[in-house]
């Protein structure tokens, strides 16, 4: 039975639907299989970018496979054990179709634009056993993830049946689902066990990563020595102050490098380093190529 068929026979009842659409609609593009990457690797099932513009719902069965939509635009709405959740633009939701008795999803809104990957792999369970997460799981997208960057290029790969492309697709969700479940981690972990100047330090180096920075100046606002500072930043979050503002900073020049057309020395800027030689320096340690050559390598 094709992922199609398994679609078809788990709907609950005929679908509200415009007038000569399918419900297939739904799936996006089916994509072909292939025997040496079927098992063990993450797979796209179907996918692709859909547009609802009037009259659109569907009510399914369990379904086996996860399914990954992000919104672009307009509004959507999911209803999934008696609670409705709003799809609204920018937001990914996660669900393990697998697990649900019955679930509705369908358009809340006029136009309501959305991109849509179905997916399977054991690898899945191994996350969701990781993270424990409430059903759906629903997330705003920052505009610097990794996880825009990573849908577009599914979606530029197609479903071309190649050895090459089935692992590029695997790679690259593995990429979006580790950070997916990042997400989901933060949203569970109590943060009340951090003290809350940390958290907004965090949040600080998150948002206005641009800006200089120094440990001297955080000593002054919080009256912490910024050796405790360094210390505490680390045991919850990882890494010092400085060494996580750099790797957010990296990681978002990488998108930048891949999602524009910029000069190496516009985006060492625009993320806040403006030696363009350190900025280089500093990328090739991080990622082990220089901005160009990362672009270059990546993007052809």
């Amino acid at each position: 039975m094709t992922f199609t068929d398994s679609f078809l026979q788990a709907l609950a009842n005929t679908p509200t639907l415009p007038a000569g659409i399918q419900p297939t609609v739904f799936l996006g593009k089916p994509y072909t299989l292939l025997e040496e990457t079927d098992n063990d690797f993450l797979t796209i099932l179907s996918g692709g970018t859909v547009e609802a513009r009037d009259e659109y719902a569907f009510s399914l069965l369990s379904l086996n496979c996860r399914m990954l939509l992000y919104t672009k635009s307009g509004n959507g709405v999911l209803r999934v054990s008696k609670k409705t959740h709003r799809l609204t633009p920018g937001t990914l939701l996660y669900l393990n179709c697998s697990t649900l008795p019955l679930w509705e999803i369908g358009l809340a809104d006029a136009n309501w634009q959305y991109t849509v990957f179905f997916i399977k792999g054991d690898l899945l369970s191994n996350y969701e056993a990781l993270v424990s997460f409430s059903q759906p799981l629903l997330i705003s997208v920052s505009t610097y993830s990794n996880i825009l960057p990573g849908l577009e290029k599914l979606l530029q790969y197609g479903d071309r049946a190649s050895l090459c492309n089935k692992l590029t697709d695997a790679t690259i969700l593995n990429g979006i689902i580790t950070e997916l479940f990042i997400e989901a981690f933060h949203m569970e972990v109590p943060e009340v066990k951090c003290p809350s100047y940390l958290l907004e330090i965090r949040q600080s180096l998150d948002t206005f990563f641009m800006d200089p920075f120094r440990l001297e100046d955080l000593e002054n606002k919080y009256h912490i020595s910024k050796y405790r500072i360094c210390r505490e930043f680390s045991n919850i979050f990882g890494l010092p102050p400085l060494k996580y503002l750099n790797k957010r900073r990296i990681e978002i020049a990488k998108n930048l490098l891949l999602s524009t057309d910029k000069h190496i020395h516009e985006i060492a800027n625009e993320v806040g380093y403006e030696n363009t030689n350190h900025f280089i320096n500093l990328f090739k340690k991080e990622t082990g190529l220089t901005p160009l050559v990362y672009r270059e390598t990546i993007i052809t």
